[in-house]
């Protein structure tokens, strides 16, 4: 990783954000077209929620300092602390079926909805009773969001999807919530994945800026071939970033199978980009069953315990 050139932004936990100053841009409008939320209010210099410091503990106001290379300063707040939830009123612009197994669906936003790659959204569709809660899987900075549904058999939203889903229907969604994120660091980071889990690590890995991420693995593991879905969009951005996908299905069937046939507990043994060890950071996400076994096996490997982030993706019928 390499942050030469670019801003370094410190919060006060200490996680650290690098990104590129636009030339003619203030800190703030860098950061936010980089997809970076920050404390701001006024944006003309008045109301000091943007205040940083520097090195010399001098004053920094972010929505009027021009962006310039290699500036280091230090934030008086917490990442998450940034965003609290609030209500968005969404219209779907498409939905596929893009497996056996899986829905996706894009929507567009009446207003931009601020979220940290890996966060999740409660959604209310129409006709159905309760939110369901869903990741994004698409990266902050984009406009259409995309949210990757289970079919399960009989539930509410595979009805809605398979029967009366409509373009242009409206919805609504409250967030983002949750603390499973993706942390700005220089570690090397391996990510694993079960079915639908794959979403929050989609949005993790679309986010990153391929001249400053560390080295990268992720596993990404189906029940079957057939649930397989987004290979292309993670081949392309095995292309991008310092990036190896591993895929996995527990079996295949009669099916040409670009990975192993293991689930991703056992998938762990192809890992080679990054040490499947201490000094690593590792997101989980997937059935409680995936993520409970695989963090086992990390700590028994000799990750930190806060270096191993986990969610559970429980499917809401």
């Amino acid at each position: 990783m390499d942050p030469s050139g670019q801003i370094r932004l410190v919060f006060s936990d200490g996680e650290t954000l690098h990104f590129p100053p636009i030339g003619g841009e203030t800190i703030l409008a860098s950061a936010e077209r980089a997809g970076h939320a920050l404390a701001s209010n006024c944006r003309a210099g008045t109301c000091r929620t943007c205040l940083a410091r520097d090195d010399k503990e001098e004053e920094v106001l972010l929505c009027i300092t021009p962006a310039v290379a290699d500036i280091s300063l230090n934030l008086p707040y917490r990442r998450t602390d940034l965003i609290s939830p609030s209500l968005r009123r969404a219209k779907i612009n498409s939905f596929s079926r893009v497996s056996r197994s899986v829905w996706e669906v894009r929507y567009r936003l009446q207003f931009p909805l601020p979220f940290l790659p890996g966060q999740y959204v409660e959604a209310i569709f129409p006709g159905i009773d309760g939110a369901r809660r869903f990741s994004m899987a698409n990266a902050p900075s984009q406009t259409e969001q995309v949210l990757h549904v289970r079919d399960l058999p009989g539930g509410a939203m595979s009805d809605y999807l398979g029967t009366r889903a409509r373009p242009e229907d409206p919805f609504t969604v409250r967030g983002p919530y949750g603390v499973f994120y993706l942390r700005s660091t220089a570690k090397p980071k391996l990510f694993v994945s079960g079915g639908t889990g794959l979403a929050p690590i989609v949005s993790m890995l679309s986010s990153m800026d391929p001249g400053s991420a560390p080295p990268l693995s992720a596993v990404v593991g189906f029940a079957h071939a057939d649930d397989a879905y987004s290979l292309d969009q993670l081949r392309a951005l095995s292309k991008k970033l310092p990036l190896e996908v591993i895929l996995a299905a527990d079996s295949v069937g009669g099916n040409r199978w670009p990975g192993v046939v293991a689930n991703p507990l056992a998938a762990l043994r192809e890992v080679t980009r990054v040490p499947v060890g201490c000094g690593t950071e590792a997101y989980l996400c997937g059935p409680p069953g995936m993520v409970a076994a695989a963090r086992k096996e990390l700590l028994a490997r000799g990750f930190d315990a806060a270096d191993v982030l986990n969610e559970e993706f429980v499917h809401s019928a």
